[in-house]
């Protein structure tokens, strides 16, 4: 077994992440549903298919993430630093993301039906074929070229009308 997946495929359930080092760690495949990782620092670190359901990411420094196909639904990432990451098809239906910084992230084809995007700042973030139903955007801060990939059309006016362009 290669040393870097020693955290696959597990269950963290019950683990204190609280002084865990998770810098480059594959957790792909992984259980940490309703985990705390609250200000935690996670950069370079592989969550791809990861079950992240109710977990709190609350204002984790989340820099060049994969979270490929992860659930993130119900997830808390308020004032979450979430760049250069890729979320391409993940699950964020019910996720909390307001006060988020969100730059440079793939969330192509992802599902944010009823997440809050309120008070976040969107830079050359691409949403391409995502979902956005009942998405909320109240104060969102975002760039021409984040708005330019959203397909939702509905999003989009929503967006346009709650937001504000930087």
């Amino acid at each position: 077994m290669d040393v870097s997946d020693i955290f696959k495929k597990r269950n963290f359930k019950n683990v204190n992440f609280k002084y865990e080092n998770l810098i480059g760690k594959n957790l792909s495949d992984s259980f940490f549903s309703g985990v705390d990782l609250s200000d935690v620092d996670i950069h370079d670190a592989n969550f791809s298919g990861s079950d992240l359901s109710q977990a709190n990411l609350q204002k984790g420094i989340l820099f060049s993430v994969k979270f490929r196909g992860a659930d993130l639904r119900g997830s808390n990432l308020c004032e979450a630093k979430i760049w250069d990451s890729d979320m391409y098809g993940i699950d964020l239906r019910g996720a909390d993301l307001r006060g988020s910084d969100l730059f440079n992230t793939n969330l192509k084809s992802s599902d944010l039906t009823d997440a809050d995007l309120s008070g976040s700042y969107l830079k050359n973030d691409d949403f391409t074929g995502s979902i956005m139903e009942n998405t909320k955007f109240s104060e969102t801060r975002y760039d021409n070229k984040t708005f330019d990939t959203i397909t939702d059309n509905k999003a989009k006016l929503r967006l346009k009308n709650h937001g504000i362009l930087w």
